[in-house]
């Protein structure tokens, strides 16, 4: 191999190791429309999934550990997130969220998957691979 291949190899390599340091290591909390904003400025390449929902919300409770799952299992590759859309109602109406839970998917600032409804870890993680193998 030449030493500008193994050059190369190496810029590649550690890219993708700051890439992977920088991804944040839990759910992000969205509380405003600015902290929103910066998330997805921030992670331009990225997809963020955000997960609205309401501590009311039974769906949305049985729902969450199968987010915090796929976090844990995702997080050097995605972006996880939430927004209570009682806290943060100027979100949910931003995205025309009118059933919760609602899961968004997004990259570069557009949407490019929503899900209506709490889904089973398997269904989750299926569609997860979808949209990143799209992506």
């Amino acid at each position: 191999m030449s030493d500008e291949k193994l050059e190369e190899l190496r810029n590649k390599k550690f890219e993708s190791y700051m890439k992977m340091r920088s991804m944040p290591n839990d759910i992000i909390h969205l509380n405003t429309a600015q902290e929103f904003d910066n998330l997805v400025r921030k992670y331009p390449e990225n997809v963020v999934v955000i997960d609205f929902w309401a501590e009311w919300c039974a769906p949305c409770k049985s729902f969450a550990p199968v987010f915090k799952r796929l976090q844990q299992e995702y997080s050097n590759e995605v972006i996880f997130s939430k927004v209570d859309v009682d806290e943060n109602r100027e979100i949910a109406r931003r995205f025309g969220i009118t059933g919760i839970p609602t899961t968004l998917f997004i990259k570069n600032g557009k949407v490019i998957h929503k899900k209506v409804g709490a889904l089973n870890y398997h269904a989750m993680k299926t569609l997860l691979h979808k949209i990143k193998s799209k992506v």
